[in-house]
C-alpha cells in the first residue's frame, strides 16, 4: 500500500474511531489538530484551492462559503458558512484538513463527503485549506482563536 493510502485508512480509522462515524461530535484527533498546512500559499497554491473548492464544495457550500450551494436544501444538515468566525476560521488548518479528508457521517448518512479519494494527493487537499482560509477573509495559515 503507498503511504498516501496507508494514511487516508488511518485516517478513516481515526474518524471512526472519534465518533464521527455516528451522532457523535466532529472533532478532529489531537494529532491531525497539530497538523501545519506545509504548502506555502501563494497565488498558484490560491488558484489551485479555488479549483479545487469550486469542484468538489461549492454545490453545497455556496461560491463564497455562506452554505448556501445549489445542493444545501437537499442536505440532511445545512453545510455550515465558511465564512463564520465560529466556524472553519476557529479550526487550525490541520482541522480543516482532517474534516475534509474524512468527511462526516451521522447514522449511514453523508453530511459531508470525504475527499481522501476524490482528492488523492494531500498537497491538493491543503492547497484547499487555504483557499478555505480565504473565503472567511483571513489569511491562509493564520493562527486561528
Amino acid at each position: 500500500m503507498r503511504p498516501s493510502r496507508a494514511r487516508g485508512a488511518v485516517l478513516m480509522a481515526l474518524a471512526l474511531a472519534a465518533g464521527t462515524a455516528s451522532g457523535g461530535e466532529w472533532k478532529a484527533p489531537e494529532a491531525e489538530r497539530l497538523r501545519s498546512n506545509p504548502v506555502a500559499t501563494t497565488p498558484g497554491t490560491l488558484q489551485k484551492g479555488r479549483a479545487l473548492y469550486q469542484k468538489h464544495c461549492a454545490t453545497c457550500h455556496g461560491d463564497k462559503g455562506l452554505g448556501d450551494g445549489a445542493a444545501a436544501p437537499f442536505n440532511a444538515e445545512k453545510p455550515p458558512s465558511l465564512a463564520d468566525p465560529k466556524g472553519a476560521p476557529a479550526l487550525t488548518d490541520g482541522e480543516i484538513l482532517w474534516k475534509i479528508t474524512t468527511g462526516r457521517r451521522e447514522e449511514g448518512e453523508v453530511l459531508m463527503p470525504a475527499m481522501a479519494q476524490k482528492i488523492p494527493a494531500e498537497e491538493d487537499r491543503w492547497k484547499l485549506v487555504s483557499f478555505v482560509r480565504t473565503l472567511a477573509g483571513k489569511p491562509a495559515g493564520a493562527a486561528p482563536r
